[in-house]
């Protein structure tokens, strides 16, 4: 092998390696804003949709479609589903979601408040007959992120 087809070789190596090497590191926001992908888990049935409502301030937390960032309705995957939202500028973001069971866009509810539909919310806090207050469901998203969410 002569000495520049050797240098040759040595150089496609090293662009092949670092070409792997980028495509492993964590994806940065694009242009376009970050990606969102949402793990959706314990999704009772393949009935109704998965009501999905991102916010970035607490107006109208957590059942105000019209105030909601982001508002999503899908086909609803029995067990767990995922979701990706891309576009999301860098920030703090909250995510409420419902198994609308009769495809409503809302929330039901017993005769004493309590849900009859489940539902989820980012860093799965507590919740009894009222949602819990935004700060508890806020997420950082500065670069493509996931979280997982439990239904209720």
């Amino acid at each position: 092998m002569s000495s520049n087809s050797y240098k040759l070789a040595v150089i496609v190596l090293i662009l092949i390696s670092s070409s792997f090497t980028l495509a492993q590191a964590p994806a940065a926001p694009t242009s376009n804003g970050c990606t969102l992908t949402l793990i959706v888990e314990g999704m009772s049935s393949d009935e109704g949709n998965l009501g999905v409502l991102i916010f970035n301030g607490p107006k109208g937390w957590a059942e105000d479609r019209t105030a909601a960032l982001r508002d999503i309705s899908i086909p609803a995957v029995k067990g767990t589903q995922t979701l990706k939202v891309p576009g999301l500028p860098p920030g703090k973001y909250a995510v409420a979601l419902i198994h609308d069971l009769n495809k409503n866009h809302k929330l039901d509810k017993n005769f004493i408040g309590m849900p009859k539909e489940q539902w989820g919310m980012s860093n799965n806090p507590h919740a009894t007959i009222k949602a819990p207050p935004i700060e508890k469901a806020m997420v950082v998203v500065e670069k493509d992120t996931e979280i997982h969410i439990k239904l209720q």
